[in-house]
């Protein structure tokens, strides 16, 4: 025969159980909002104009061959010569986010794949280069690792 005692164990391990599986569906419903919410945020400053006319410069004129001629075309444009700092930046932070799973990659390939590879592909010389002239090997880091997971994520959907 049950007692009282055994009726509320049994209803308090239910109970519990339940409010587990509702604390979950709330920290799924949590990690999507924060999604949301950071790439909402990371779109937002794409389209600031200054970031936009970087986009666009390096999309249209960016030419690299070496660092010094580089510096050489650039050297009395001082906004013109800090397009690719900005590129590189905005995807530096957004590489940042995604490898430390701030946001899904999902969520940036969706929107910036094809961007994120034609912009790596476009500065991946320069950024080279930067490591070497600034003996710093983490230059860019995050955006590689980003450029390396789009491009895997976009073979595995496409």
């Amino acid at each position: 025969m049950l007692t009282v005692t055994d009726l509320a164990a049994t209803f308090t391990a239910f109970a519990s159980a339940f409010a587990a599986v509702i604390i979950l569906f709330e920290l799924k419903h949590m990690e999507k909002h924060r999604n949301l919410e950071i790439s909402m945020k990371l779109f937002e400053w794409a389209e600031t104009d200054r970031l936009r006319k970087a986009f666009k410069w390096i999309e249209k004129e960016f030419q690299y061959e070496n660092l010094e001629k580089y510096k050489s075309n650039v050297a009395e444009k001082f906004e013109v010569s800090d397009y690719p700092y900005q590129v590189e930046a905005y995807f530096e932070e957004v590489g940042f986010l995604v490898n430390k799973k701030f946001v899904d990659i999902d969520v940036i390939v969706d929107r910036l794949g094809a961007y994120i590879v034609s912009n790596w592909k476009k500065l991946e010389p320069w950024i080279l280069a930067m490591r070497k002239e600034r003996v710093d090997e983490t230059f860019g880091e995050h955006f590689q690792r980003l450029y390396g997971k789009t491009v895997a994520y976009m073979k595995k959907s496409g």
